[in-house]
Protein backbone atom coordinates (compact mmCIF):
# COMPACT_ATOMS: atom_id res chain seq x y z
CA UNK A 1 0.00 0.00 0.00
CA UNK A 2 1.46 3.36 -0.99
CA UNK A 3 2.00 6.24 1.37
CA UNK A 4 -0.39 8.39 -0.65
CA UNK A 5 -3.21 5.95 -0.01
CA UNK A 6 -2.52 6.00 3.76
CA UNK A 7 -2.45 9.81 4.03
CA UNK A 8 -5.73 11.53 4.90
CA UNK A 9 -7.56 13.22 2.05
CA UNK A 10 -7.01 16.96 1.72
CA UNK A 11 -9.93 19.24 2.59
CA UNK A 12 -11.68 20.81 -0.40
CA UNK A 13 -10.52 24.27 -1.40
CA UNK A 14 -12.77 27.06 -0.10
CA UNK A 15 -14.96 28.75 -2.71
CA UNK A 16 -13.46 31.95 -4.15
CA UNK A 17 -14.50 35.15 -2.48
CA UNK A 18 -16.80 37.36 -4.57
CA UNK A 19 -15.22 40.29 -6.34
CA UNK A 20 -15.48 43.38 -4.12
CA UNK A 21 -16.36 45.52 -7.14
CA UNK A 22 -19.31 43.25 -7.96
CA UNK A 23 -20.45 43.32 -4.34
CA UNK A 24 -20.40 47.12 -4.39
CA UNK A 25 -22.19 47.24 -7.74
CA UNK A 26 -24.89 44.85 -6.51
CA UNK A 27 -25.45 47.01 -3.41
CA UNK A 28 -25.73 50.12 -5.60
CA UNK A 29 -28.19 48.40 -7.95
CA UNK A 30 -30.39 47.21 -5.08
CA UNK A 31 -30.38 50.63 -3.46
CA UNK A 32 -30.88 52.56 -6.67
CA UNK A 33 -34.22 54.35 -6.73
CA UNK A 34 -35.26 53.19 -3.27
CA UNK A 35 -34.93 56.62 -1.65
CA UNK A 36 -37.13 59.24 -3.31
CA UNK A 37 -35.71 62.73 -3.67
CA UNK A 38 -36.78 65.14 -0.98
CA UNK A 39 -39.59 67.52 -1.84
CA UNK A 40 -37.41 70.50 -1.01
CA UNK A 41 -34.64 69.43 -3.38
CA UNK A 42 -37.09 68.70 -6.19
CA UNK A 43 -38.88 72.03 -5.77
CA UNK A 44 -35.59 73.91 -5.68
CA UNK A 45 -34.54 72.48 -9.04
CA UNK A 46 -37.97 73.24 -10.48
CA UNK A 47 -37.92 76.87 -9.29
CA UNK A 48 -34.38 77.45 -10.60
CA UNK A 49 -35.26 76.04 -14.03
CA UNK A 50 -38.46 78.11 -14.16
CA UNK A 51 -36.43 81.27 -13.48
CA UNK A 52 -33.93 80.38 -16.20
CA UNK A 53 -36.67 79.45 -18.66
CA UNK A 54 -38.54 82.73 -18.12
CA UNK A 55 -35.39 84.86 -18.08
CA UNK A 56 -33.81 83.49 -21.26
CA UNK A 57 -37.14 82.86 -22.99
CA UNK A 58 -38.28 86.41 -22.30
CA UNK A 59 -35.34 87.78 -24.28
CA UNK A 60 -35.68 85.20 -27.05
CA UNK A 61 -39.48 85.01 -27.53
CA UNK A 62 -40.73 88.07 -25.64
CA UNK A 63 -42.18 88.28 -22.15
CA UNK A 64 -45.77 87.95 -23.33
CA UNK A 65 -45.08 84.71 -25.20
CA UNK A 66 -42.83 83.12 -22.59
CA UNK A 67 -45.54 83.29 -19.91
CA UNK A 68 -48.02 81.48 -22.17
CA UNK A 69 -45.37 78.89 -22.98
CA UNK A 70 -44.54 78.46 -19.31
CA UNK A 71 -48.15 77.60 -18.45
CA UNK A 72 -48.70 75.41 -21.52
CA UNK A 73 -45.48 73.45 -20.95
CA UNK A 74 -46.21 73.07 -17.23
CA UNK A 75 -49.66 71.60 -17.97
CA UNK A 76 -48.17 69.29 -20.59
CA UNK A 77 -45.54 67.99 -18.16
CA UNK A 78 -48.13 67.62 -15.39
CA UNK A 79 -49.87 65.13 -17.67
CA UNK A 80 -46.69 63.03 -17.75
CA UNK A 81 -46.29 63.35 -13.97
CA UNK A 82 -49.87 62.19 -13.33
CA UNK A 83 -49.31 59.10 -15.50
CA UNK A 84 -45.97 58.31 -13.86
CA UNK A 85 -47.48 58.50 -10.39
CA UNK A 86 -50.42 56.34 -11.51
CA UNK A 87 -47.96 53.65 -12.64
CA UNK A 88 -45.95 53.84 -9.42
CA UNK A 89 -42.81 55.52 -10.74
CA UNK A 90 -40.23 56.57 -8.15
CA UNK A 91 -38.47 59.91 -7.84
CA UNK A 92 -40.93 61.69 -10.13
CA UNK A 93 -40.01 65.29 -10.78
CA UNK A 94 -40.50 68.04 -13.32
CA UNK A 95 -38.15 70.73 -14.59
CA UNK A 96 -37.81 73.25 -17.41
CA UNK A 97 -35.09 73.37 -20.04
CA UNK A 98 -34.36 77.01 -20.99
CA UNK A 99 -35.21 77.78 -24.64
CA UNK A 100 -36.31 74.17 -25.23
CA UNK A 101 -39.29 73.23 -23.08
CA UNK A 102 -39.87 70.98 -20.11
CA UNK A 103 -39.06 67.52 -18.87
CA UNK A 104 -40.78 65.11 -16.51
CA UNK A 105 -38.59 62.33 -15.16
CA UNK A 106 -39.18 59.26 -13.02
CA UNK A 107 -37.88 55.77 -12.38
CA UNK A 108 -40.27 52.92 -13.23
CA UNK A 109 -40.37 49.91 -10.95
CA UNK A 110 -40.32 47.70 -14.04
CA UNK A 111 -39.65 48.33 -17.70
CA UNK A 112 -42.88 48.05 -19.67
CA UNK A 113 -43.07 49.46 -23.19
CA UNK A 114 -46.87 49.83 -23.06
CA UNK A 115 -46.70 51.89 -19.85
CA UNK A 116 -43.88 53.98 -21.32
CA UNK A 117 -46.07 54.74 -24.33
CA UNK A 118 -49.02 55.69 -22.13
CA UNK A 119 -46.82 58.02 -20.09
CA UNK A 120 -45.64 59.62 -23.35
CA UNK A 121 -49.25 60.05 -24.56
CA UNK A 122 -50.43 61.52 -21.25
CA UNK A 123 -48.55 64.81 -21.73
CA UNK A 124 -50.11 65.82 -25.08
CA UNK A 125 -53.49 64.40 -24.05
CA UNK A 126 -53.64 66.49 -20.87
CA UNK A 127 -52.30 69.53 -22.73
CA UNK A 128 -55.01 69.24 -25.39
CA UNK A 129 -57.66 68.88 -22.69
CA UNK A 130 -56.50 72.17 -21.15
CA UNK A 131 -56.56 73.81 -24.58
CA UNK A 132 -60.16 72.64 -25.05
CA UNK A 133 -61.02 73.90 -21.56
CA UNK A 134 -59.55 77.31 -22.43
CA UNK A 135 -61.75 77.41 -25.58
CA UNK A 136 -64.86 76.55 -23.59
CA UNK A 137 -64.04 79.23 -21.04
CA UNK A 138 -63.35 81.75 -23.80
CA UNK A 139 -66.80 81.10 -25.32
CA UNK A 140 -68.37 81.65 -21.90
CA UNK A 141 -66.46 84.84 -21.06
CA UNK A 142 -66.75 86.61 -24.40
CA UNK A 143 -63.51 85.61 -26.13
CA UNK A 144 -60.84 87.25 -23.94
CA UNK A 145 -57.58 87.36 -25.96
CA UNK A 146 -55.60 85.83 -23.11
CA UNK A 147 -57.56 82.56 -23.21
CA UNK A 148 -57.63 82.39 -27.01
CA UNK A 149 -53.88 82.94 -27.29
CA UNK A 150 -53.20 80.36 -24.61
CA UNK A 151 -55.42 77.82 -26.40
CA UNK A 152 -53.52 78.36 -29.66
CA UNK A 153 -50.11 78.03 -28.00
CA UNK A 154 -51.16 74.93 -26.09
CA UNK A 155 -52.56 73.39 -29.27
CA UNK A 156 -49.39 74.08 -31.28
CA UNK A 157 -47.10 72.89 -28.50
CA UNK A 158 -48.91 69.59 -28.01
CA UNK A 159 -49.43 68.99 -31.73
CA UNK A 160 -45.68 69.46 -32.25
CA UNK A 161 -44.96 66.95 -29.48
CA UNK A 162 -47.20 64.41 -31.20
CA UNK A 163 -44.99 64.32 -34.30
CA UNK A 164 -43.64 60.76 -34.71
CA UNK A 165 -40.04 61.83 -34.19
CA UNK A 166 -37.85 60.81 -31.26
CA UNK A 167 -37.33 62.27 -28.70
CA UNK A 168 -40.77 63.91 -28.99
CA UNK A 169 -43.72 62.18 -27.31
CA UNK A 170 -45.15 60.88 -30.58
CA UNK A 171 -41.77 59.40 -31.46
CA UNK A 172 -41.55 57.70 -28.07
CA UNK A 173 -44.98 56.13 -28.58
CA UNK A 174 -44.01 54.79 -32.01
CA UNK A 175 -40.59 53.61 -30.79
CA UNK A 176 -41.92 51.82 -27.70
CA UNK A 177 -44.76 50.09 -29.50
CA UNK A 178 -43.10 49.26 -32.83
CA UNK A 179 -39.34 49.68 -33.08
CA UNK A 180 -37.49 49.46 -29.75
CA UNK A 181 -37.19 45.65 -29.80
CA UNK A 182 -35.45 45.73 -33.21
CA UNK A 183 -32.13 47.68 -33.16
CA UNK A 184 -31.92 48.16 -36.94
CA UNK A 185 -35.47 49.50 -37.22
CA UNK A 186 -34.86 51.71 -34.18
CA UNK A 187 -31.70 53.05 -35.83
CA UNK A 188 -33.54 53.84 -39.08
CA UNK A 189 -36.35 55.53 -37.14
CA UNK A 190 -33.80 57.58 -35.20
CA UNK A 191 -31.95 58.72 -38.34
CA UNK A 192 -35.23 59.70 -40.01
CA UNK A 193 -36.00 61.79 -36.92
CA UNK A 194 -32.60 63.50 -37.20
CA UNK A 195 -33.31 64.39 -40.84
CA UNK A 196 -36.87 65.58 -40.15
CA UNK A 197 -35.92 67.69 -37.14
CA UNK A 198 -33.03 69.20 -39.07
CA UNK A 199 -35.39 70.11 -41.92
CA UNK A 200 -37.92 71.61 -39.48
CA UNK A 201 -35.24 73.71 -37.81
CA UNK A 202 -34.13 75.03 -41.22
CA UNK A 203 -37.67 75.63 -42.51
CA UNK A 204 -38.72 77.46 -39.33
CA UNK A 205 -35.37 79.23 -38.94
CA UNK A 206 -35.39 77.87 -35.39
CA UNK A 207 -31.69 77.48 -34.69
CA UNK A 208 -32.23 76.46 -31.08
CA UNK A 209 -34.29 73.54 -32.38
CA UNK A 210 -31.35 72.60 -34.63
CA UNK A 211 -29.40 71.56 -31.53
CA UNK A 212 -31.81 68.68 -30.98
CA UNK A 213 -30.95 66.67 -34.14
CA UNK A 214 -27.26 67.42 -33.58
CA UNK A 215 -27.32 65.91 -30.08
CA UNK A 216 -29.47 63.05 -31.35
CA UNK A 217 -27.01 62.26 -34.15
CA UNK A 218 -23.98 62.40 -31.85
CA UNK A 219 -25.58 59.93 -29.44
CA UNK A 220 -26.79 57.53 -32.15
CA UNK A 221 -23.70 55.21 -32.37
CA UNK A 222 -23.73 54.55 -28.62
CA UNK A 223 -27.52 54.08 -28.60
CA UNK A 224 -27.27 51.54 -31.44
CA UNK A 225 -24.49 49.56 -29.74
CA UNK A 226 -26.51 49.51 -26.53
CA UNK A 227 -29.64 48.31 -28.36
CA UNK A 228 -27.67 45.48 -29.99
CA UNK A 229 -26.21 44.35 -26.66
CA UNK A 230 -29.67 44.36 -25.08
CA UNK A 231 -31.08 42.36 -28.01
CA UNK A 232 -28.29 39.78 -27.66
CA UNK A 233 -28.87 39.48 -23.90
CA UNK A 234 -32.60 38.93 -24.45
CA UNK A 235 -31.76 35.83 -26.48
CA UNK A 236 -30.99 34.20 -23.12
CA UNK A 237 -34.46 33.58 -21.62
CA UNK A 238 -32.99 33.24 -18.12
CA UNK A 239 -32.73 37.03 -17.90
CA UNK A 240 -36.51 37.24 -17.53
CA UNK A 241 -36.48 35.13 -14.35
CA UNK A 242 -32.99 35.95 -13.06
CA UNK A 243 -32.70 37.49 -9.60
CA UNK A 244 -30.50 40.53 -9.08
CA UNK A 245 -27.51 38.78 -7.48
CA UNK A 246 -23.72 38.79 -7.73
CA UNK A 247 -23.76 36.78 -10.95
CA UNK A 248 -26.17 39.25 -12.55
CA UNK A 249 -24.06 42.18 -11.33
CA UNK A 250 -20.93 40.66 -12.87
CA UNK A 251 -22.73 40.06 -16.18
CA UNK A 252 -24.09 43.62 -16.23
CA UNK A 253 -20.60 44.95 -15.53
CA UNK A 254 -19.29 42.96 -18.50
CA UNK A 255 -22.01 44.33 -20.78
CA UNK A 256 -21.23 47.91 -19.69
CA UNK A 257 -17.52 47.27 -20.35
CA UNK A 258 -18.38 46.02 -23.85
CA UNK A 259 -20.60 49.05 -24.46
CA UNK A 260 -17.76 51.44 -23.57
CA UNK A 261 -14.91 49.30 -24.87
CA UNK A 262 -13.38 52.22 -26.75
CA UNK A 263 -12.88 54.34 -23.61
CA UNK A 264 -11.00 53.83 -20.35
CA UNK A 265 -13.03 52.37 -17.44
CA UNK A 266 -12.39 55.53 -15.43
CA UNK A 267 -14.56 57.40 -17.94
CA UNK A 268 -17.72 55.49 -16.98
CA UNK A 269 -17.00 53.99 -13.52
CA UNK A 270 -18.77 56.79 -11.67
CA UNK A 271 -21.97 56.12 -13.59
CA UNK A 272 -21.55 52.35 -13.67
CA UNK A 273 -24.58 51.70 -11.38
CA UNK A 274 -26.74 53.95 -13.57
CA UNK A 275 -25.67 52.19 -16.78
CA UNK A 276 -26.02 48.73 -15.23
CA UNK A 277 -29.45 49.52 -13.80
CA UNK A 278 -30.67 50.81 -17.16
CA UNK A 279 -29.44 47.64 -18.86
CA UNK A 280 -31.07 45.44 -16.20
CA UNK A 281 -34.40 47.19 -16.76
CA UNK A 282 -34.26 47.19 -20.56
CA UNK A 283 -33.09 43.59 -20.95
CA UNK A 284 -36.14 42.52 -18.93
CA UNK A 285 -38.45 44.98 -20.69
CA UNK A 286 -41.94 43.76 -21.55
CA UNK A 287 -43.45 44.64 -24.92
CA UNK A 288 -47.15 44.92 -25.78
CA UNK A 289 -48.83 42.22 -27.77
CA UNK A 290 -50.83 42.89 -30.96
CA UNK A 291 -53.97 43.95 -29.08
CA UNK A 292 -52.31 46.51 -26.82
CA UNK A 293 -50.13 47.78 -29.65
CA UNK A 294 -53.23 48.39 -31.78
CA UNK A 295 -54.99 50.16 -28.90
CA UNK A 296 -52.00 52.42 -28.19
CA UNK A 297 -51.58 53.36 -31.85
CA UNK A 298 -55.34 53.98 -32.14
CA UNK A 299 -55.18 56.36 -29.16
CA UNK A 300 -52.19 58.13 -30.70
CA UNK A 301 -53.87 58.50 -34.10
CA UNK A 302 -57.08 59.73 -32.43
CA UNK A 303 -55.15 62.57 -30.82
CA UNK A 304 -53.34 63.40 -34.07
CA UNK A 305 -56.15 63.03 -36.60
CA UNK A 306 -59.27 63.94 -34.62
CA UNK A 307 -58.56 65.87 -31.42
CA UNK A 308 -55.95 68.27 -32.83
CA UNK A 309 -57.95 69.14 -35.99
CA UNK A 310 -61.20 69.62 -34.01
CA UNK A 311 -59.55 72.01 -31.54
CA UNK A 312 -57.91 73.89 -34.41
CA UNK A 313 -61.26 74.19 -36.23
CA UNK A 314 -62.96 75.53 -33.09
CA UNK A 315 -60.28 78.20 -32.76
CA UNK A 316 -60.35 79.19 -36.44
CA UNK A 317 -64.15 79.33 -36.68
CA UNK A 318 -64.95 80.75 -33.28
CA UNK A 319 -62.31 83.40 -32.69
CA UNK A 320 -60.16 85.98 -34.41
CA UNK A 321 -56.57 85.09 -35.12
CA UNK A 322 -54.26 85.79 -32.17
CA UNK A 323 -51.77 88.63 -32.36
CA UNK A 324 -48.74 86.36 -32.77
CA UNK A 325 -50.37 84.68 -35.84
CA UNK A 326 -51.16 87.91 -37.68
Amino acid sequence: MSASELSPSEPPAPPPLPDTADVNLLAALIARGENASSKRSSNTVLLITIALFVGLGGFYWGWHMVLYLLVAIALHEIGHVIAMRAFGYKNVRMLFIPLFGGLATGEPRESDAAKNAMVALAGPAFGLVTAAAAIALAYTLGSPPMLVEFAWISLLLNAFNLLPLVPLDGGQVANDTLFSRYPVLELIFRLLAVAALGWLAFALQAWVLALLPVFLLISTPLAYRRACLIRDARLDPSWQTRHLDLEAAAMLRAIVATLFKSVAPSAYEKKLPEHAHGLWMDIRKRFPGPGRTTALLAAYLTLCLIVVPVIAMLLVVGFESPVFAQ
